[in-house]
């Protein structure tokens, strides 16, 4: 049946794809960065990654249905040519890889099971002697590859579909894409690749196959290739570049992510290094050096790192300086470590306190790497692993902790005197205005009796013995303010009238001018000062 032009441009657009992707494989490298070593080809990554020494599981499906019986452009039919040159390609793998050979028309055949590629090097032989079958059934060849490559264990394997025509299988389940068998054979193939790359390729032998439709219902992205029996050698070739490099990014998809790990080992840090150690600085004062060793590991497996060292002090503290950290980036190889021996320098000052106890210390610095490889433009572009980076920093801490004596500072002392006079001034000011000068005269009075003695009163406190008619006491009397008002506070001890009685004792308040009682003796006030003591 012909084909629309638009479905074979597709094949050709993706053969070219796949051209240019096998001619940067072998050409030169992207443009590198001005501020890096330039990117290595992809030839020279796979030759690091030693992707020769990794074997690669070919599944090889060849069309046996008779118009493979038609001419090339040679004059020698299709199916010979497919297979003279398979012959040569089976040659040319690596004594590891494994093949399997599956011959499809009505029916499928695998003429060649699952083996090593020097054990299979003439199975081209064991293909059909003529291509007789009268119909083509790709989807079952992709069945009975997909049972061969699940007994592989290769980290990469393809699968070759070689035809020169569209499905004519009218009896088999696939004689039709989209049936619910297509779909479950994409999901066994989606299997396969969940811990390998399965990659399918497709070989058109004329330009009426179809064959992006056919691989496409089982591979996400089919690589198909140029058309035309002419073009097998290179379609051959090609394959096998581009098999090369799936095992080069299989072999980078373990580093993807990847960087360094930075640690720190010295006094006071555990012996096999740490990312947060605590030094002891102690408690001397001034400049301070200490000496740690850091260390910086690549996390890769098979990417050369440019790392770049840096430091910056943690904040809120004293600075703290690193020496012997290399100024420019280094190269870290795969898996490698280097040392550095740092010399810390800091100030361990004494700190402003009240008090001239200890004070805590607490200083610190921070660590970081910069991670960059100068594979990456080449893994994205040439190798086509777009996804590819690696990790871009990574961070150590150094904690430096001791004491240091508290000191006061210079202004302290001058300010606790001047609070002191300020508070005794204070005090003497309140005392006065709490505690008046008293005037005026105390009259104390036997009630019984009515005798009378009258004391003159003077300066802001008075102690005074009073004896009269059967009054003998001990008055001591203050002056005070309460209310805004000046009064008398008196406290009175009266000696008993009887011996067998007990004393009495009382306090009490009298305003200035009036009169109190207290323990049975009355006081009053009165402005007019008198010096005499007699009875009234």
């Amino acid at each position: 049946m012909p084909t629309s032009s638009s479905a074979r441009r597709r094949p050709r657009a993706a053969a070219t794809a796949a051209l240019l992707t096998a001619a940067l494989l072998f050409g030169p490298s992207a443009a590198h960065g001005a501020d890096g070593p330039e990117p290595p080809s992809a030839e020279r990554i796979g030759q690091d990654l030693g992707v020769d020494e990794v074997p690669a599981t070919y599944a090889v499906l060849v069309d046996t249905s008779s118009s493979m019986n038609d001419k090339g452009p040679g004059g020698a039919k299709l199916y010979d040519t497919v297979k003279k040159r398979l012959g040569t390609f089976l040659s040319g793998l690596a004594p590891d890889d494994q093949v399997t050979v599956i011959a499809f028309g009505r029916s499928v055949s695998v003429v060649e099971p699952l083996k090593k590629a020097e054990d299979a090097r003439g199975a081209a032989g064991e293909l059909p002697g003529k291509a007789e079958e009268t119909a083509s059934d790709p989807g079952s060849a992709l069945e009975a590859a997909e049972q061969q490559l699940r007994k592989s264990r290769t980290p990469v394997a393809a699968v070759l579909l070689l035809t020169d025509g569209a499905i004519d299988a009218p009896d088999s389940h696939y004689g039709e894409l989209g049936t619910p068998h297509w779909k479950r054979l994409q999901e066994r193939y989606r299997a396969l690749g969940h811990d390998r790359l399965v990659a399918g390729y497709g070989l058109p032998l004329t330009d009426d196959t179809k064959i992006s439709d056919v691989l496409g219902a089982v591979f996400p992205t089919p690589r198909i290739l140029p058309e035309g029996v002419a073009e097998l050698d290179s379609q051959l070739d090609t394959a096998k570049d581009q098999i090369r490099m799936d095992k080069a990014v299989k072999e980078l998809r373990e580093d993807k992510g990847a960087g360094v790990r930075l640690t720190v080992s010295g006094r006071g840090a555990e012996a096999a290094g740490s990312r947060a150690p605590t030094l002891d600085t102690g408690d001397r004062t001034g400049v301070r050096r200490e000496k740690v060793r850091v260390t910086v590991t690549s996390r890769t497996r098979h990417v050369p790192l440019r790392v770049s060292l840096g430091t910056t002090a943690r904040e809120g503290g004293p600075a703290v300086t690193a020496e012997g950290l290399p100024s420019r980036p280094i190269t870290l190889r795969a898996g490698k470590s280097e040392h550095y021996d740092v010399v810390l320098t800091w100030r361990q000052d004494a700190r402003t306190s009240l008090t001239w106890s200890s004070r805590p210390f607490r200083a610190g610095l921070t660590l970081t790497a910069d991670v960059t490889s100068s594979w990456t433009p080449t893994v994205r572009g040439a190798l086509g692993y777009p996804a590819f980076r690696v990790d871009g920093t990574d961070s150590a801490e150094v904690r430096l902790e001791g004491t240091v004596p508290g000191q006061p500072p210079g202004w302290l002392y001058p300010l606790v005197i001047l609070v002191l006079l300020l508070a005794g001034l204070a005090v003497w000011v309140l005392r006065r205005r709490g505690n008046p000068v008293m005037s005026g005269t105390l009259v104390v009075t036997d009630l019984p009796s009515g005798e009378r003695v009258h004391r003159p009163l003077s300066g802001r406190s008075l102690t005074m013995d009073v004896d009269v008619a059967d009054v003998r006491a001990r008055i001591k009397v203050r002056g005070s303010v309460v209310s805004g008002r000046q009064v008398l506070v008196l406290d009175c001890v009266r000696e008993p009238v009887r011996a067998a009685a007990a004393r009495l004792t009382d306090s009490g308040s009298c305003e200035l001018g009036k009169s109190t009682v207290l323990c049975g003796i009355g006081f009053s006030h009165t402005a007019v000062a008198r010096d005499t003591a007699s009875v009234q």
